[in-house]
């Protein structure tokens, strides 16, 4: 345990946990534990938290659902700070302005239970709304920051802003608001768009991928012009197996955890993939995931 961060724990209130399991806060399952895991339930105590964390320079990291996220064996010497009690979906002339700990899965409730289906890409995609706008989550043919007309962060200085979708700079599976260490806080999501068929699209999604296993999604950016599913079954390593984590047999850019997964053996793969996938076609495969050290 990291005694200057223990010692911060009177300013946390009753939201948090010390030696947390982050096996608990992920898609993954796998997971060390925290020094301090902290869960604020208000964007005022989001915001406070973080700026506890900043002005005391305690290493601290935000999350939101954590289905993006690969932590460490050993956990994370510091402060993790939680999203997901900061829920809230509210109507907004341009459609819904929605709080960043709302799961994708209740954002799609709400609209469809108004009519609304252009939003109903986004079901079966786990996480939260701010942690899919600031990685800019979708399917292939659409994504959530076709729907973003504005955004509230926290910038590194401290700052609130309002930033446009323009500004937000939505690209392939990442944005400005990531390159630039924006919190989201809020997100304005437009309602145009084309109806998408919630069944559909989750049906699609399992008929595709190993929802029945503990997964982090796509683990890897799929290549210009290029699948790198496609390509690690071409290198032969679709089924690969290191201890508990595997190369699911249904879709070879998931790595699946069996039952008691490590950190490791996921990083492992993850190293065996992008080394084979490089000798084999010279496409160096950039993450998806975001992979935290201890």
């Amino acid at each position: 345990m990291n005694a200057a961060v223990l010692a911060t724990s009177r300013h946390w209130g009753d939201d948090y946990r010390q030696g947390e399991s982050l096996a608990r806060h992920t898609t993954f399952r796998v997971g060390g534990r925290a020094d301090l895991f902290h869960a604020p339930r208000t964007i005022e105590g989001l915001i406070g938290a973080i700026e506890l964390c900043r002005g005391l320079r305690l290493r601290h990291v935000v999350v939101g659902g954590g289905s993006n996220v690969l932590f460490s064996d050993r956990g994370f010497r510091g402060v993790v700070i939680s999203t997901t009690a900061i829920r809230g979906v509210l109507d907004h002339p341009h459609g819904f302005e929605v709080c960043a700990g709302e799961p994708l899965a209740s954002l799609v409730d709400r609209a469809e239970k108004q009519g609304v289906r252009s939003l109903s890409f986004l079901a079966g995609i786990p996480g939260t709304v701010g942690g899919a706008v600031a990685m800019n989550a979708g399917i292939r043919d659409r994504s959530i920051g076709d729907m973003v007309c504005s955004a509230l962060v926290l910038t590194p200085g401290g700052l609130v802003r309002e930033v446009s979708s323009k500004e937000c700079r939505f690209g392939y599976r990442g944005s400005g608001i990531r390159q630039d260490g924006l919190i989201v806080l809020t997100a304005t999501l437009g309602v145009d768009g084309p109806a998408y068929d919630r069944d559909g699209v989750i049906e699609r999604k399992r008929a595709t991928q190993p929802l029945s296993f503990p997964s982090a999604g796509c683990v890897f950016k799929n290549p210009d012009g290029g699948s790198a599913g496609e390509l690690i079954d071409r290198s032969g390593l679709k089924g690969m197996r290191m201890g508990q984590a595997q190369i699911s047999e249904k879709h070879a850019n998931f790595i699946v955890n069996l039952g008691g997964a490590t950190s490791a053996e996921i990083c492992k793969l993850i190293d065996i993939v992008r080394q084979k996938v490089y000798n084999t076609f010279h496409v160096g495969l950039d993450l998806e995931i975001e992979v935290i050290d201890g």
